[in-house]
């Protein structure tokens, strides 16, 4: 019988998964406290839509290849969507579009583990490109007490000015407390900045997820910060953007879901320092928080290319 090579099928399930999933349990529970109700009607919605996905393409699968081994099916899509979800889009929307990213990032490429692009990454732009024109994704303000949320549908009142703008008057001295306190004006999943970089680097440094990417992105982003700050009205430390706003999430996002990255040294480096220069730009260039998403797809687009011509100017032959 002939081996089937595919790094999907070769690992049905992965222990990380559950680690991750035991990871986000718990935080979900204090996002639901500081932002209400509405984020876990978002969780079950976004499981429920995966559940029922996955049940279909069970029901026509073809009967024939019922023997062959079952690749995984990219359930850290509809475990991590919540965290960028934004509490005033309604949730009716959620399955339709979660669906439409699994087809484009994942089935249109073969299935899971051939992607060449971050389904989340995929479903977060696809939800900018239909509903950022109205006031749907705007970041709101947290509930008063940590725990308010459970009693208390939605904290949906939006912040008085641009996000990064509050975000740069915390203090480097307050910085930390405020990056898993969730006190900030945010996405709800997004205003636990310090857990979700524990979980990246848990992942990554420990699981071996794409150490090398993560790593370099980790410090690029030190280093673009430094060079970017003050020069667009947005002056902040080398650590905000580590500790709040998007790039938390999404260094979560690319390491648990990795197919997506390069597995050699050089395109992870390469991919790396692309993703921090993106990200860091629409950071300081733009108002909207899920602003960086671009960026991991536009490194995911771009990394390959000049990876491949990198390499080919160091061994011309």
């Amino acid at each position: 019988m002939q081996e089937i090579n595919d790094p999907a099928m070769n690992r049905p399930v992965d222990r990380c998964d559950y680690l991750l999933l035991l990871f986000l349990l718990p935080l979900y529970f204090f996002i639901c406290g500081r932002f209400g109700q509405k984020f876990a009607a978002a969780v079950v919605v976004s499981l429920a839509t995966g559940a029922g996905l996955r049940l279909i393409m069970l029901v026509l699968q073809p009967s024939g290849e019922s023997a062959r081994p079952q690749a995984s099916f990219g359930w850290q899509l509809f475990f991590l969507f919540p965290l960028f979800y934004p509490l005033a889009m309604p949730l009716w929307l959620v399955p339709g579009i979660l669906i439409v990213a699994y087809l484009i990032a994942v089935s249109s490429f073969g299935g899971y583990g051939r992607q060449i692009f971050t389904p989340l990454a995929v479903a977060v732009v696809f939800m900018l490109a239909g509903y950022s024109h109205t006031a749907s994704l705007h970041p709101v303000r947290p509930l008063p007490g940590a725990f308010d949320g459970f009693k208390i549908w939605s904290a949906g009142l939006p912040p008085s000015k641009a996000v990064w703008q509050i975000y740069a008057e915390v203090m480097p001295s307050s910085l930390l407390s405020a990056s898993y306190s969730g006190s900030l004006p945010s996405l709800p999943g997004l205003a636990f900045g310090l857990p979700l970089l524990l979980a990246s680097a848990a992942l990554s440094l420990l699981a071996g997820r794409r150490r090398v990417w993560w790593l370099t992105s980790l410090l690029a982003i030190q280093i673009f910060t430094m060079l970017g700050s003050g020069h667009s009205g947005l002056e902040i430390s080398a650590l905000h953007p580590l500790l709040l706003g998007a790039i938390p999430g999404l260094l979560l996002v690319a390491v648990a879901d990795c197919f997506a990255l390069p597995e050699d040294n050089a395109g992870q480096v390469v991919g790396g320092i692309l993703f921090a220069g993106f990200a860091m730009l629409f950071v300081f260039r733009s108002p909207n928080l899920l602003g960086p998403v671009y960026g991991l797809l536009l490194a995911q687009i771009v990394g390959p290319l000049l990876t491949d011509l990198i390499m080919r100017r160091g061994n011309p032959t």
